[in-house]
Order: structure tokens, then sequence, then C-alpha cells
């Protein structure tokens, strides 16, 4: 009897486990190709996005690279960094377009938040976490859809981090199409 109330739980528990890492690891990978194979424009964010630039590869960065003048820490020995492109307040993303979004933090624990998209990442020192989603609606058209002529995507941070959280606020600006 014993063995029965042991053994079936654990068989139970490692099925929900496997599950939990496939839909885990799916989240968290790779966002699909889309447009006939096309990359994705996937930004970095740490409160300020970078995309890739013409040759659609996003170059190397490094937390220990990190000053005031290079506040993403990028790597410009590499060549890929060379064209990117960097906007802080506002990530711009295309609708119908899967995007990855990696996250990043140097000083503690973030969350990042994207209610929207209920959506949430934690962004831990030292260790870039990613995640990836599909914006269906424009900000054109959600504000018709919520009849409200303010509504904008907002993306903010869900952890007390420290006293600068109030500000750590961002908009996502969703388009037919993207142009940075």
């Amino acid at each position: 009897m014993e063995l029965i109330w042991t053994t079936i739980p654990a068989i139970v528990l490692c099925a929900l486990v496997a599950v939990g890492l496939k839909y885990w690891f799916k989240a968290t990978g790779d966002a699909p190709r889309c447009d006939r194979g096309r990359n994705n424009r996937p930004p970095v964010l740490v409160w300020e996005f970078r995309y890739p630039g013409t040759d659609k590869i996003l170059g190397k960065k490094d937390f220990k690279l990190t000053t005031t003048t290079n506040s993403l820490g990028v790597d410009f020995n590499d060549l890929a960094s060379h064209d990117d492109i960097h906007v802080s307040g506002t990530m711009h993303i295309p609708v119908n377009v899967p995007v990855k979004m990696v996250i990043n933090s140097q000083d503690v624990i973030h969350d990042v938040g994207l209610p929207h998209f209920r959506l949430k990442m934690d962004a831990v020192p030292g260790i870039p976490t990613t995640q990836w989603f599909t914006p269906k609606y424009t900000t054109e058209e959600m504000k018709q859809r919520t009849h409200n002529p303010n509504f904008t995507y907002e993306i903010s941070c869900d952890q007390m981090c420290g006293k600068g959280h109030f500000s750590m606020r961002g908009v996502i600006n969703c388009r037919k199409r993207s142009a940075i």
C-alpha cells in the first residue's frame, strides 16, 4: 500500500514537471519565424530598447562594459553592434509578428510586466532571460476597441526594486509594420 502511495504521486508529479518544462522552454525560447522566413526584430530590453540594424543581427553585450555612456553594455568590438538602433522610453514593434524580448538587469531583480499582453518575466542581474509574444492589435486599433483615445500599451517594472522603481515605465507602440 505504501509503495502505491509513493509511486503514483511520484509519476504524476514527474509528468506535471515534464509538461511544465515543455511550455516553459516554448515561452522562453526563440520566437517562431514569420513572413516567409524573414528574421524577426528582437528588441533587447533594460528600460531602454535596442534593435538589430540592417544586418538583422543584434550585437553582443556584456554587463561588465556598462558605463554612463554605454548604459546597455554594448560590445562595440563586435561588428554586428555598430548598426544596432538604441531607443529610450518607447518600444516600437509590429503587429502579427512574433517579437522576442531579451531581458537584462544590471543591479537588482526586476520584473518586466506587460499587462495588456498578460506577460511578466523576471530580470535577474547578469543572467539574460527571454520571452516572446505576438501583438494582435495596433495601438490605434486598441484605442478604438477600448473607446479610450488615450490608450497606450504599457511596460513597467512589477518588482519593488529600489528608489527609482516609480520611473521604470515605458510605452509600447504597435504598428502595422516596424519602423523605428
